[in-house]
């Protein structure tokens, strides 16, 4: 898998090596680990919590900072989606779902007509459903602040609207980023595997890590919010991405396949010059001390981010709860960046292959 992701981020690495600065256009400074620690001390880069990076499967930095003890808790916001993808597959691979072919609406027992009853877990997965759903548009129906004051979130997510939709040659349709979707794959779950989400992923992805004391947001109906909002610590985050790249393994025992994995990081968008996005994962790179590195991304609101580094074997946490404010992710980025440069790097060009 370790080769794998190193092929995949190549490709991406020589598609955004021309670019001067990932997810902001202000430059981020080359900054020791000492003047990163003394800048969010400083409050000058938001509200971080919390900063943690492996190499090779050792930690090898942890620390948390403002309010809170170290492995103190984080809502990590949107960055809980990427584990839904992992409990997709994890239902694949269990026997419970046929597949990302699998017609979502139909599914649930609910019959729209066209296009929603050919709208398939694949699409959700993608952020590419007929749905006229656009978190980042205030004015659009399914917007996610719409459905939380709902009391039953499901219901409202069945019944949007359908927006102008046609497939590409690929079968995908356009990009438009729906936590409804989301939350609905959560729904697609609970019937597959007759368990509620969150009892499900406990028992399937994270005992086996040792992960406890993760909290999903519920909606006042009690119904699990898998489009994020995943309240969990600094350690969790390192076990799941650490999984993820030694490609489904932990300590010998199999969680996912190796397959599913990669699938799920693979591109189905690309939304910048220098941002993809795949099955709920996203792909931006860091900057390491000889260029650019591509990195996998769980990604959420408040500048929370797990990253995933094949070229230096590493993953990055920055759990941040500088919420709805535009610099969060590039204070995060300032962070990754950091750490990153401050990691031995093999001979090998990043973007050489």
């Amino acid at each position: 898998m370790f080769e794998a992701l190193n092929k995949v981020g190549v490709a991406i690495a020589l598609a955004v090596s021309v670019i001067a600065t990932p997810a902001a256009a202000q430059p981020i400074p080359d900054l020791t680990i000492e003047q990163m620690e003394a800048q969010i001390r400083a409050g000058q880069l938001g509200k971080i919590r919390a900063v943690a990076a492996e190499q090779g499967g050792e930690t090898v930095y942890r620390e948390r900072f403002g309010k809170g003890e170290l492995g103190d808790r984080v809502d990590i916001k949107s960055a809980g989606k990427s584990i839904t993808a992992l409990a997709i597959g994890a239902a694949i691979a269990d026997g419970h779902l046929e597949g990302t072919d699998l017609k979502v609406w139909p599914y649930l027992g609910t019959d729209r007509g066209e296009p929603h009853n050919t709208i398939t877990v694949g699409d959700l997965l993608s952020m590419s459903s007929a749905l006229d759903c656009n978190d980042w548009d205030r004015g659009s129906p399914g917007q996610e602040e719409k459905m939380y004051r709902k009391r039953i979130w499901r219901d409202f997510a069945l019944a949007l609207p359908a927006r102008e939709y046609e497939r590409d040659a690929d079968g995908d349709g356009p990009f438009s980023y729906c936590t409804a979707g989301v939350f609905l794959l959560g729904q697609v779950v609970e019937k597959a595997v007759g368990e509620r989400f969150d009892l499900y992923v406990q028992r399937r992805l994270f005992d086996p890590l040792g992960i406890d004391g993760a909290e999903w947001r519920t909606s006042r109906s009690g119904e699990i919010q898998s489009g994020g909002q995943l309240t969990i610590s600094d350690t969790a985050l390192l076990k799941i991405a650490r999984m993820v790249m030694d490609g489904g393994m932990c300590e010998g025992e199999r969680i996912l396949p190796e397959d599913w994995l990669r699938t799920t990081l693979t591109s189905r968008h690309q939304l910048g010059v220098h941002t993809h996005y795949g099955y709920l994962w996203w792909a931006i790179p860091i900057r390491s001390s000889r260029g650019y590195e591509a990195a996998f991304m769980m990604k959420g609101n408040g500048g929370n981010v797990v990253a995933i580094v094949p070229t230096l074997d590493a993953v990055l946490v920055v759990q941040s709860e500088h919420y709805n404010r535009k610099k969060a992710e590039w204070n995060t980025f300032v962070v990754l960046t950091t750490l990153l440069r401050s990691m031995p790097v093999p001979d090998q060009s990043p973007i050489e292959g």
